[in-house]
């Protein structure tokens, strides 16, 4: 290879995925081949299939759509599942090794088990006892360095210490989208009025658990009302978190697999115009000074390094 003055350099040449495992845009497609690889090794890795919740994403308020639901069942035994390689992503470009992270909407396992896998020590609270108990086995089968607390996330501050976390990762729950169970402290059972109040004091919260000059990364995906009309969650929870302190530092769309969305968006078009949606949105955002980032957080260095012992 010769430079502009015809010298002669030997290099060795790397992509962006070499270092980054997929190119840092602000668009991620989870339908990408390399993804879809990557991430069935992880969920084979991880093995949770939604065993501890079934059937949540079909049951809204009581009701069963059966065109639609009967093929959804048939997904993740019918609820939503987290996307290992999207964690995974978040960890290696916003984190460092042994660096300490929390989810105060813990959820299922795959957070609580890259970050654990990647060492990454974890803690992560969760109201559903039986989702306790099924991620707490499926990280010790690995030894991974993870503890999941029952308790509602109001109550964080009975284990998490003020600036002891280093990253702070959660997928809130979308409303009432999906019901994750009958327990009254569960957000996906309330009002949406009720709902948002309780999220934006957990989100607000959350500020007081980082150490300075960390990010923070919030998943969250827009929620019709009983009218149609969005309830305006992703706002809302940028909102949330510009209260609390945080600095808003980066929005990434995650495309998701069209799945089941050619049957609800046709019947959605044709009988309200609303178009299927299928996207959710990772917001990033910053405790502390932005200028002493270069100093906190090394550079990235390339995938098979930083995972030759992983098998990943």
């Amino acid at each position: 290879m010769k430079d502009i003055f015809g010298n002669e350099h030997h290099v060795l040449k790397r992509n962006m995925r070499d270092y980054f495992i997929v190119p840092p845009f602000s668009v991620l497609n989870s339908m990408d081949v390399d993804w879809l690889k990557r991430k069935r090794r992880w969920n084979d890795l991880i093995n949770d299939v939604g065993d501890a919740r079934l059937g949540a994403l079909i049951a809204k308020n009581g009701k069963t759509e059966s065109e639609v639901n009967l093929k959804v069942q048939k997904l993740n035994n019918g609820v939503s599942i987290l996307d290992a390689v999207l964690v995974e992503l978040m960890l290696k470009w916003f984190t460092e090794e042994n660096y300490k992270t929390f989810d105060p909407f813990a959820g299922d396992t795959v957070f609580g088990f890259v970050s654990g896998y990647l060492n990454r020590p974890f803690e992560g609270i969760e109201l559903r006892p039986e989702q306790v108990k099924f991620n707490q086995i499926q990280c010790d089968r690995e030894n991974l360095e993870c503890k999941y607390i029952c308790d509602t996330s109001e109550n964080m501050d009975k284990y998490i210490k003020a600036e002891s976390k280093d990253f702070m990762f959660t997928c809130p729950p979308y409303a009432d989208l999906e019901k994750y169970s009958d327990l009254k402290d569960d957000l996906s059972n309330m009002s949406h009025k009720d709902f948002f109040k309780l999220l934006s004091k957990i989100l607000g919260n959350t500020y007081k658990k980082l150490k300075n000059n960390r990010f923070a990364c919030v998943v969250v995906g827009e929620v019709r009302d009983k009218n149609g009309i969005y309830i305006s969650l992703v706002p809302k929870t940028i909102k949330y978190m510009l209260k609390a302190g945080f600095q808003y530092y980066n929005e990434l769309i995650l495309v998701n697999s069209v799945g089941t969305l050619p049957l609800r968006a046709t019947r959605s078009m044709n009988a309200g115009r609303k178009v299927g949606k299928r996207h959710q949105n990772v917001l990033v955002f910053y405790k502390g000074d932005t200028k002493q980032i270069k100093n906190n957080f090394s550079e990235i260095m390339s995938k098979n390094q930083f995972y030759e012992s992983k098998n990943l």
